[in-house]
């Protein structure tokens, strides 16, 4: 008999195209994927498993490539469907969040997380070793965070936001709550106290270095505070009470029955005033037709102060930079938050 013709022949039996055939309950974070990981729980679904790919897992995350090796059997190295299982500690929901971020599944991303959600996810990016692949995915949610505590719209603790920069490797945000927690925390309460009694050796350094940029900002502020009274230590010393526009020690002319028509200068008047100008910064205003001669100096001399101060501050850094506290940018030009470096002088 003659062979069939080829469009007559029988087709090859191939494998199946879909490696979760007769799984229940598959969620496809990758239709393609043979990386099948179970997970015991989701959303009231027992149990839950995740479609990913083998290929993505294993560029992203050392620990997940370890996984994969282990499921495989020893005459498959390279089989194209492996069967893994979730870590029974893992929380079910940050685990799935994890997943759709490295396979950049953008569509099934939250558009918010609590401080909660991140501080866990961050803790799961650092178990399975895989910041770097999270990357710019984590942005968004801090960035909304933040806003929302500056606005005073939502309480965040300030704390676990920091750790969660740093197992983030989020630079911005950890130089900006580091900041936020230098400048708004009670300086009478200790609340890292009972933060640190279980934590572990990395949070307790965060923690020292962070107690540790408050106090010497507390020392530069009192530095800052110098410069803005130093213009005014003058028209406020006692030895220095004057009649406007009369030197101290002079006494204005008497009148024609011989009594003293002149009076004290205002401005030692209001020390008061003068105190809340520094607080907010800014130049104290006054008629300049009831100014006083003796004083004129003392209006430039603060205003440039104020100007000195405010210049200062907004090139301060008042918190802490990631890539100098773990140590890893030490020269100008090295870190990815940009700020000013102490200079070293080589002997």
């Amino acid at each position: 008999m003659p062979p069939s013709p080829p469009s007559e022949r029988s087709p090859k039996r191939r494998r199946s195209s879909s490696p979760t055939k007769g799984i229940e309950n598959v969620i496809e974070i990758s239709p393609t994927g043979g990386a099948l990981l179970v997970l015991k729980e989701l959303a009231g679904v027992k149990p839950v498993t995740l479609q990913l790919s083998q290929d993505v897992l294993e560029a992203t995350s050392t620990i997940f490539a370890s996984m994969l090796q282990n499921a495989r059997l020893p005459e498959e190295p390279k089989a194209h469907e492996v069967l893994m299982y979730a870590d029974e500690e893992d929380d079910v929901e940050t685990l799935y969040l994890l997943c759709n971020i490295l396979h950049l599944r953008n569509d099934k991303l939250p558009s918010r997380l609590s401080v909660d959600a991140l501080c866990s996810l961050a803790k799961m990016v650092q178990k399975y070793k895989c910041a770097t692949a999270v990357g710019r995915a984590t942005m968004g949610w801090f960035d909304r965070l933040y806003s929302a505590a500056k606005a005073g719209t939502v309480v965040v603790n300030v704390w676990k936001m920091v750790e969660a920069a740093y197992l983030l490797d989020e630079p911005v945000f950890f130089a900006r709550f580091t900041e936020m927690w230098v400048l708004e925390e009670p300086l009478a309460v200790n609340s890292l106290a009972a933060a640190l009694r279980e934590a572990d050796d990395l949070s307790k350094r965060l923690a020292v270095e962070l107690h540790n940029r408050r106090q010497a900002q507390m020392i530069a502020l009192k530095s800052d505070v110098d410069l803005l009274v130093n213009p005014c230590s003058v028209a406020f010393s006692k030895s220095t009470r004057h009649y406007t526009d009369y030197a101290p020690g002079m006494m204005p002319d008497p009148d024609d029955d011989g009594r003293t028509t002149g009076s004290v200068c205002h401005v030692d008047e209001q020390a008061g005033a003068l105190v809340s100008t520094i607080q907010a910064f800014r130049i104290p205003e006054y008629d300049d037709c009831d100014k006083c001669d003796f004083c004129e100096d003392v209006k430039t001399a603060f205003g440039t102060a104020v100007d000195l101060v405010k210049k200062m501050h907004k090139e301060r850094l008042w918190g802490l930079c990631l890539d100098c506290f773990r140590p890893g940018g030490i020269n100008a030009g090295e870190c990815r938050y940009e700020h000013t470096k102490p200079k070293i002088r080589w002997s």
